[in-house]
């Protein structure tokens, strides 16, 4: 008998893949840029004589419609020239211009007035407009960036001045960042760079899955060669080891089929002369003896086929093979229990290897235990094959080890004390070929307590 840890404790923790680590490293050195830009942003705005930038753009207009209207009109040609410049142009019109102010655009209407003192029935009227809309709205964030801010006041002697600026000014008059824009293509940017990432590590990704279905079940998952010419050439060669790992075990298999078979053809003519030879205590001593061999080939045999029988697709009642089982037990005098079967159990697997399962452990537990305790769980996913006895139970430190082939705790190779220290090796085999694993616990009480977690199959037909 057997046991082993959970299987998951000795798995490497699952963490972050390469391409998530890499993807995390691009989005956090974005993310400092980004606040480092901010945070210049910040300073500079603390440093400047007016800390909020649509204040600066809205006194500097106010004021020059307030000196435009005091100062006469000769003399309002070189106001105009002093403060015009790239991004801000002036003019003075006699005709009013053609703008009307949006309903976007009213709390700066408003704190226009409010800043120029102008009365109440004095014209004065903004408008946003871009390239594409040069007598609307701006419609789009993107526009904003070469967008105009229209402003026209309307002067004491009649005429009108009329203020265009542009360019980052219109940004800052609204209270957004000049990197606001910047920084959203920044992310766009990413975003592709992550895309590339995710690109060129998915045939890790797909080659580590490989690797790990084919350590479960030896049966080779060949990888698409794709990507850069080092992971071309490691797909290759891991396809390459699958293939010979398989076929080498397939070999160890048919060689051992074929020992067994001219195995038992020898112990068939043994059996044939001890019938012929007088009845004695050497002759009962010699059938034990050959009970034992056989029964030694045919576990050296079945852990073969284990090793290299995966699950084939199959469905399979656990809870019918184990009725069954229970009932071959119960006709052979031992003491056996079931609680769980009452409705179907479906499983994928081989059904045969399946029933091999619930014969090894079934088995194991009348020969430590004199009973057997057998326990179906449904777990939604998957379905538990509990068995439990009341024998001496398992050491903890050996219920890893009694996994291995021909261990056995009990060390005399007396076939009535035990067998030959394979039943559990296959189980496990079976099980993890299957896509499972098998577990060890003591049982409250005293005695042994072995689960077997098999899935269940998938909507698509392949195991959950």
């Amino acid at each position: 008998m057997s046991a082993s840890s959970d299987p998951a404790a000795a798995r490497p923790h699952r963490r972050f893949g390469l391409g998530t680590r890499l993807a995390l490293i691009i989005v956090a050195g974005l993310l400092a840029v980004q606040l480092l830009m901010l945070a210049a942003y910040v300073l500079e705005r603390q440093r400047s004589s007016s800390p909020v930038a649509v204040l600066v753009v809205m006194q500097r207009i106010a004021a020059l419609a307030q000196l435009l209207d005091r100062l006469p009109p000769g003399e309002r040609d070189l106001a105009v020239r002093a403060t015009a410049g790239p991004g801000f142009l002036v003019a003075i019109r006699a005709e009013k211009p053609d703008i009307e102010t949006p309903r976007l655009l009213g709390f700066a209407e408003r704190r226009l007035r409010l800043l120029t003192g102008l009365p109440p029935d004095r014209f004065i009227a903004l408008s946003l407009a871009g390239d594409d809309h040069p007598h609307g709205l701006v419609e789009r964030l993107r526009d904003l960036r070469g967008a105009r801010l229209t402003v026209a006041f309307a002067l004491a002697d009649g005429s009108y001045l009329e203020i265009v600026a542009g360019g980052d000014v219109t940004v800052r008059f609204l209270g957004l960042p000049v990197g606001f824009l910047g920084g959203i293509l920044g992310f766009l940017v990413a975003l592709a760079a992550l895309l590339a990432v995710r690109r060129e590590t998915r045939p890790l990704s797909e080659l580590a899955a490989a690797v790990e279905r084919f350590g479960a079940q030896l049966q080779p998952s060949h990888v698409t060669e794709r990507g850069a010419a080092d992971m071309r050439l490691v797909i290759r060669t891991v396809n390459a080891m699958q293939a010979r790992i398989s076929e080498l075990v397939r070999m160890r298999t048919l060689v051992l089929g074929a020992i067994s078979h001219d195995l038992r053809t020898y112990l068939t003519r043994l059996r044939l002369r001890l019938e012929l030879m007088p009845p004695g205590d050497q002759v009962e001593k010699a059938r034990a003896d050959l009970d034992g061999m056989q029964a030694l080939v045919d576990d050296a045999l079945a852990f073969a086929r284990a090793s290299f029988a995966p699950a084939s697709g199959e469905t399979v009642d656990l809870a019918a093979l184990a009725r069954a089982e229970c009932e071959a037990r119960r006709a052979q005098g031992a003491a056996v229990t079931l609680h769980g079967a009452d409705a179907e159990l479906v499983v994928a697997g081989n059904r045969g290897a399946l029933a091999r399962v619930l014969a090894n452990l079934v088995g194991n537990a009348i020969a430590y235990g004199a009973c057997a305790d057998i326990t179906l769980q449904d777990r939604g996913d998957t379905v538990d094959l509990v068995v439990e006895d009341r024998g001496p139970g398992i050491p903890a430190g050996e219920r890893e080890t009694v996994f291995e082939p021909f261990y056995r705790l009990e060390p005399s190779r007396n076939r009535d004390s035990g067998g030959a220290g394979l039943g559990l090796t296959i189980v496990r085999q079976i099980a993890e070929g299957h896509g499972g694993r098998v577990t060890i616990d003591g049982r409250p009480g005293g005695g042994a307590r072995l689960t077997v977690r098999l899935p269940k199959p998938a909507p698509n037909g392949r195991v959950s």
